[in-house]
């Protein structure tokens, strides 16, 4: 991990199903912070703690199954960051995943933990056979960039796929990265 500070403590683990219940009121508090510090995640400024649970309480069949892995940053006990690894269930696409809610605490920032979120998300879908991943972002937000910066390849631009927290539409940018 890159970076200098209290995020060189943080490690990034997966989550089993227990913790992963344990730990979503601390999700969707991670997911708010996103969500009102502007970035397109799946809710609109407003939103509250109880529907950003409910985000992730609708995702428990998928962890419990194995189709979705939550991987976390953790500084002590403190949740810092999160994305998702999520495996296609397909017989003709075993060899694909996608990667979802790349999060950072805006506190935890500029630190290292997205890459390492990142990268761990990479080598467990390596490890499983998952060689083909894909990921989307808002086309102008800092994320995009991001993930250009890590090697991820453009595929296309979807104008006014979603909104903004603010309402506003915005433009979606699709990437895939081979892991072969």
């Amino acid at each position: 991990m890159s970076g200098a500070g209290p995020a060189q403590t943080a490690i990034v683990v997966a989550l089993d199903p227990a913790e992963y219940e344990r730990l979503i009121p601390a999700l969707a508090e991670l997911l708010l912070d996103a969500v009102d510090d502007g970035a397109s995640v799946n809710f609109l400024a407003g939103a509250t703690l109880e529907q950003a649970a409910g985000w992730w309480h609708r995702r428990r069949g998928d962890v419990l199954d194995g189709t979705t892995t939550v991987l976390v940053a953790r500084e002590g006990d403190r949740l810092v960051g999160s994305t998702v690894l999520e495996r296609s269930r397909n017989q003709n696409s075993q060899h694909r995943a996608e990667i979802g809610k790349v999060i950072v605490h805006r506190s935890m920032r500029r630190r290292g933990l997205g890459r390492a979120l990142m990268l761990a998300a990479e080598d467990l879908a390596r490890r499983e056979g998952r060689w083909m991943l894909l990921l989307d972002a808002e086309a102008t937000a800092p994320a995009a960039d991001f993930y250009r910066a890590l090697g991820w390849q453009e595929l296309g631009v979807i104008p006014d796929h979603s909104r903004r927290p603010d309402g506003s539409l915005a433009d979606t940018v699709f990437f895939w990265m081979d892991l072969r």
